[in-house]
């Protein structure tokens, strides 16, 4: 299958309309599969999965009333309400309604200079989820004025989710589960608002002082050789340094102050494979005594080593999840590759952010 690749600009409506008009075909497809999984998650059907996105409208004017904007010219593009867009916008909040579920499932790292030799920061992670979103995933190209240019990976619909900039800034997403009720600015926004930043410190700015939706892992990095972990509880958040150039994260929490004392880790008890995930990553790029390359990375997001619980994850146990794409941001070259299916089967594809 072939990575759709949808260009946009203009103002915030005009980059909207132009998303939903060029991927009408794979909104569609998202619609329907959020219709069926917000029902088996979390019980609730379609109108009133558009009743409770509706609840987040304020919290997302009040951070950027652009992103409404964008969000009214996406559906008015795709001929659907605006009420839907907005509930796929906020899809990971709706997923933890009534439910002590996660949703993705994923594997992220970051190396920075300090052990690429100087030369570059990598940053990218294996997305897992419902294979079928396959036909409702696009690259999306962002150039707005004043701001950088963006290329993301993203649910057709949704403004944004793992990418870079031309500035240098790239990002990675984990869901993480506790046990309360989401609220504040859904976690698409904000990843969507880090990509729009201009160096790393406003970029960091967006998570620190934000009160995100729902819990979460957003890992960013810097053309300049940094990288960050925050790992956002609900009404808290705390941040994670690389140990010796490198970071890795997949879905439960590592920090010793999070969840808050009346929260709990529930992705943890329900799926321990995370826990396997990040132990083989650790030990896979670290063990690499020479300076890591691209290649490193990619040993790492194709990896089998236990076919139940791999990095590069096959459907096993008919939850119909598994790797719907990789991707390995290169921060310097302002490149990033794309593996469009599980890496070990589909190559990496290079891509410029422009």
């Amino acid at each position: 299958m072939e990575l759709p690749v949808v260009e946009v600009a203009g103002t915030p409506y005009e980059i909207g309309y132009m998303h939903g008009s060029m991927a009408k075909k794979q909104i569609a497809v998202n619609i329907g599969i959020y219709k069926e999984m917000f029902m088996e998650y979390a019980g609730i059907d379609w109108e009133k999965a558009q009743k409770i996105a509706l609840s987040f409208e304020k919290a997302i004017y009040d951070f950027n009333p652009k992103y409404i904007e964008e969000i009214k010219g996406i559906a008015e593009g795709a001929g659907v309400a605006y009420e839907e867009i907005l509930a796929l916008n906020v899809r990971s909040e709706l997923v933890f309604q009534g439910t002590n579920l996660t949703s993705d499932g994923c594997t992220s790292m970051a190396v920075t200079s300090d052990r690429t030799g100087g030369e570059t920061t990598y940053i990218g992670q294996n997305w897992d989820w419902k294979l079928k979103v396959l036909g409702g995933v696009i690259l999306l190209k962002i150039k707005q004025d004043n701001l950088p240019d963006i290329a993301t990976m993203t649910e057709a619909g949704i403004v944004g989710k793992i990418g870079c900039n031309s500035a240098g800034i790239g990002v990675c997403f984990n869901a993480l589960s506790v046990n309360d009720t989401p609220h504040g600015v859904p976690v698409h926004i904000i990843l969507r608002a880090i990509m729009e930043q201009k160096n790393f410190a406003k970029a960091m700015e967006v998570v620190s002082a934000s009160e995100i939706g729902c819990p979460a892992n957003i890992m960013i990095a810097s053309e300049y050789g940094e990288a960050i972990d925050f790992e956002v509880g609900i009404g808290d958040f705390d941040a994670l340094y690389p140990a010796d150039g490198i970071l890795t994260h997949t879905n439960h929490y590592k920090s010793l102050r999070l969840p808050k004392y009346n929260q709990n880790d529930i992705a943890k008890y329900k799926f321990p494979d995370t826990f396997i995930r990040l132990g083989r990553a650790d030990y896979i790029i670290r063990n690499i005594k020479s300076d890591i390359g691209f290649e490193d990375i990619e040993k790492v997001f194709t990896n089998h080593t236990d076919p139940s619980c791999s990095i590069c994850h096959h459907v096993d146990s008919g939850d119909e999840i598994g790797t719907v794409f990789s991707i390995i941001m290169d921060l310097s070259s302002k490149g990033f590759y794309v593996s469009f299916g599980r890496p070990c089967e589909n190559e990496y594809k290079k891509y410029s952010i422009s």
